[in-house]
């Protein structure tokens, strides 16, 4: 009985000690964890805001728009620069496969454009810079209209990390009259619009040098506020109230404003016609209901079927095996 008692001892302050080894594990798995969690939101706040700059355009207006984009290209390590550019309509589907696609709708050419509007509209939600192309046909597209008030919606009297709004004049218009883009400064050439600077290159070159400007600027402050998470005075020392301060985008959410375009299954038109092919081939065998039948050969017809002969009779029989063999009687 002591020998038990003994023994249950021993084994209760080995699950005592095993007990405490465990809450000190889970103890400094945690403190790890915290530290870990502590690191990356240091890391996150240290690592610089990559600027947005979104470019507003007419469609008419697109080829312009990318002459500039390919000019700023150098810059794109600094900052991200979007304009509105959806993918194309889905090409049709040939007619054996728009056939097959009425059975299995997986072969139906998919429209990413729809997809690609959403991308678009949260680029333009969370931009730090907008670049409105101006002409005369600008004046007149209510797409346009609609990203400047979004655009001057998210602007804040006195902030200083409001979004930034250039007009960029590409064509003379009456857009001092008549926009409410007249209330911004000019980004690019200052006396000539863009069609009228020969070549356009330096046109480019004079809106890349404001810009460049403009983004060192800008960045300084957003790096400031990602740091912070909070802003409660601008630099000149006047207080904001909480509910008048900008809402800048920190970089939160980058993953969610890139968009590639999924690959868009094309099969050959040939693979579609002998798909139809051996399923009529097919549905004719299936309603024929003929089977494969054995067929018998000419040399096969010829050769004699081989049959059994009777046993010959003996006149002894068979000697018997060991096992049958008869015991001799006893004497």
């Amino acid at each position: 009985m002591k020998a038990k008692k003994r023994a249950w001892g021993a084994t209760r302050a080995k699950l005592r000690r095993i007990c405490e080894i465990s809450r000190w594990s889970a103890l400094f798995c945690k403190l790890l964890f915290f530290k870990y969690v502590c690191q990356r939101k240091t890391d996150n706040a240290m690592t610089p805001v990559k600027l947005k700059v979104y470019i507003s355009h007419t469609p008419d207006d697109k080829k312009t728009v990318k002459e500039l984009y390919d000019f700023l290209r150098p810059m794109h390590d600094e900052v991200d620069i979007w304009y509105n550019d959806p993918p194309p309509p889905p090409r049709p589907l040939s007619l054996p496969w728009e056939w097959i696609s009425l059975l299995l709708p997986i072969f139906q050419p998919r429209d990413f454009r729809g997809e690609y509007a959403k991308v678009n509209q949260r680029r333009k939600e969370r931009a730090h810079i907008y670049l409105f192309m101006t002409s005369y046909k600008s004046l007149n597209d209510p797409q346009i209209q609609n990203d400047l008030r979004l655009a001057a919606g998210r602007r804040v009297d006195g902030d200083w990390l409001s979004p930034h709004i250039f007009p960029v004049i590409l064509a003379p218009s009456l857009w001092k009259e008549k926009s409410p883009l007249s209330n911004y400064d000019i980004l690019g050439p200052k006396k000539k619009t863009l069609v009228e600077v020969k070549p356009i290159e330096e046109g480019f070159y004079e809106i890349a040098k404001q810009l460049s400007k403009v983004i060192k600027e800008a960045q300084r402050g957003l790096d400031e506020a990602k740091f912070a998470q909070s802003r409660l005075a601008a630099p000149d020392g006047a207080a904001l109230p909480a509910g008048q301060q900008a809402q800048p985008y920190l970089g939160d959410e980058d993953d969610s404003l890139e968009y590639r375009l999924p690959s868009q299954l094309n099969p050959p038109e040939w693979l579609g016609w002998m798909i139809w092919f051996f399923l009529f081939i097919s549905l004719m065998r299936g309603l024929r209901g003929d089977l494969p039948r054995a067929t018998v050969g000419r040399q096969d017809a010829e050769r004699p079927v081989p049959t059994l002969e009777t046993e010959y009779p003996r006149e002894q029989p068979m000697r018997p095996v060991l096992e049958d063999k008869p015991l001799p009687p006893p004497d």
